[in-house]
């Protein structure tokens, strides 16, 4: 049992990993990025005001083929060959991420803007995913702030750097 518990942690933090640089490379935009393409329609989408998935969410289709394909790539098609390689931690963790993608990755929590605080410095939710959607070139991290902190791609590395302090402040207040 702890073994799996391990395992679980140890694929979780590569399959983070993983996702943060496929999102990334989502990010560069180049005609020949078929990442960029498909990733910018995520960036188009306007999340209504419930907090209940659409019917077709329960399908993992999220209402383009683009726009599902970018969660196929980045998030469920590692898993799907972990589930392959190593059966119990990658089902757990393909569980955990439909339960996710369906039920929390919406409005509930990825776009919610009422989340925020001390939380968003260790998860990567409400404003400081929406903080992403504003600059584009920061806050890649999903689930966990870790690979921004560690790669440097923080908002606010990214506002420091540049010397937008009033950006940053701005950006603080509608968060």
């Amino acid at each position: 049992m702890m073994l799996v518990i391990v395992k679980v942690i140890a694929y979780f933090f590569l399959w983070t990993l993983y996702s943060y640089s496929v999102h990334r490379l989502a990010h560069i935009p180049h005609k020949k990025n078929f990442l960029y393409k498909i990733h910018i329609v995520h960036h188009r989408v306007k999340y209504g005001d419930s907090n209940w998935p659409e019917f077709s969410n329960y399908f993992f289709w999220f209402g383009s083929f683009k726009a599902s394909l970018d969660i196929w790539l980045t998030l469920t098609l590692p898993l799907i060959v972990l589930v392959f390689i190593d059966p119990v931690p990658g089902g757990i963790l393909l569980g955990f991420h439909y339960v996710y993608e369906v039920f929390l990755a919406g409005k509930v929590v990825d776009h919610n803007p009422r989340i925020r605080g001390i939380i968003t410095r260790w998860l990567s939710i409400g404003a400081y995913h929406l903080k992403h959607h504003d600059l584009y070139k920061c806050n890649y991290s999903f689930f966990i702030t870790l690979w921004d902190h560690i790669f440097q791609t923080t908002d606010k590395k990214f506002l420091g750097v540049r010397g937008a302090k009033e950006r940053r402040e701005n950006l603080d207040e509608r968060y």
